[in-house]
């Protein structure tokens, strides 16, 4: 028996690399333009297009790349990279349920990084590279390029993304006097996502990901999970619900500094969705020098950031992004979170009163991140 599952294995691998050559000898960049020459389908939120539904027995992994962009599935990985094209893949191939509800503007808005300095008396960061930094509102790994222009070259042209949709609770307290979790009165959250820009570029940032909030007030509790795009500095776009635990795929990726795409796919229930954004107009577009893995507390709660979620720890696996080169080129992505050159980022999340880290990310192997809370998001320790 176990040397016929064997057999059966190899089969299987052997009809993926086949199948993979194969088509990814076809890339075409011609494809962007048919990405963007498909996202014509009106929504019920300006500046956000659908895509035409897929035929019936439709089949991203046999389909060009023409017509995957036709349907709106995302870019398939170049055809040196087998390890991320059967991400890629696995991914296609669990997409059975396509989501095309009404899209549901919030109040919501996941921001650029807000920098911010390190705590006083805070114990230095042992690693030197990736280049360390402190956020009032990101945990992050950020790969950076030198641009202060979009370029059809070299600009971030995608970022992948998995991850289990965290748990939330109200807002951690490491108290010793008051161990726990702090009834708050209100909403926190915490959103993971992953965009191009918001890091360099302090004007434009496209993203998409999952929300998880908890509401506590007296005896009074719920909870909301959800999956979201956003074009900053429009709102956060609603779509479908998710459920805490389930694994997530999300890819995010431009064809030009105004137009860009967003896939999301919760892979534990096979729901997915594709919309093709632009910025709010009068506002400039990318300049694609950043590409991030963001573990956020938004915008706003009052005039403040939400608190943070008490989410414990959120593991991450296989994150990697590609310039235009890379992509046109067909050469393996060359920029994922486990780089430790100097350009590249690991941000720190600080509570308001900006003396205590309450979010930190650390990188686990090549591509994967293992995101912790600790302390509080609320000044003074979460004392009410």
């Amino acid at each position: 028996m176990r040397m016929r599952k064997l057999w059966v294995y190899l089969v299987i691998l052997t009809a993926l690399a086949i199948g993979f050559t194969t088509l990814a000898a076809a890339q075409s960049s011609a494809a962007k333009a048919v990405y963007d020459a498909s996202a014509v389908v009106p929504t019920n939120v300006q500046g956000i297009r659908a895509f035409n539904a897929p035929p019936a027995g439709f089949n991203p992994l046999t389909a060009t790349d023409e017509e995957i962009a036709t349907y709106g599935f995302p870019p398939r990985p170049p055809q040196n990279d087998a390890e991320h094209y059967a991400q890629w893949a696995r991914a296609m191939a669990a997409a059975k349920n396509r989501w095309n509800g009404e899209l549901k503007v919030s109040d919501i808005w996941h921001g650029p990084k807000r920098p911010a300095a390190a705590p006083a008396g805070a114990p230095a960061i042992w690693e030197t590279v990736p280049t360390p930094a402190y956020s009032s509102n990101w945990s992050a790994f950020v790969n950076t390029n030198t641009l202060t222009k979009w370029s059809k070259t070299n600009s971030f042209y995608m970022v992948v993304s998995e991850f289990n949709v965290p748990v939330a609770q109200q807002a951690f307290n490491s108290s010793a006097a008051e161990s726990g979790n702090v009834c708050d009165g209100g909403w926190d959250m915490e959103s993971s996502w992953n965009g191009i820009d918001g890091d360099g570029d302090q004007y434009a940032l496209l993203q998409g990901g999952t929300a998880s909030a908890y509401y506590c007030n007296g005896t009074t509790t719920s909870s909301m999970y959800w999956a979201w795009i956003e074009w900053w500095p429009n709102p956060s776009i609603g779509e479908f619900d998710v459920n805490p635990g389930d694994d997530f795929y999300v890819e995010t990726w431009d064809t030009s500094a105004t137009q860009g795409y967003v896939w999301l796919e919760d892979l534990t229930t096979q729901t997915w969705s594709t919309y093709g954004l632009q910025p709010p107009s009068g506002h400039p577009g990318l300049i694609g020098n950043s590409a991030e893995y963001v573990v956020e507390r938004p915008c706003c709660r009052g005039s403040n950031l939400y608190p943070l979620a008490n989410y414990v720890q959120n593991y991450w696996a296989n994150n990697w992004a590609l310039t235009f080169y890379e992509y046109d080129k067909g050469v393996a992505s060359v920029y994922y979170p486990g780089s430790t050159a100097t350009s590249n980022y690991l941000i720190n999340m600080l509570d308001d009163a900006g003396d205590q880290t309450i979010s930190v990310p650390a990188a686990q192997g090549k591509y994967g991140i293992l995101f912790q809370d600790e302390n509080c998001a609320f000044i003074g320790g979460c004392k009410l």
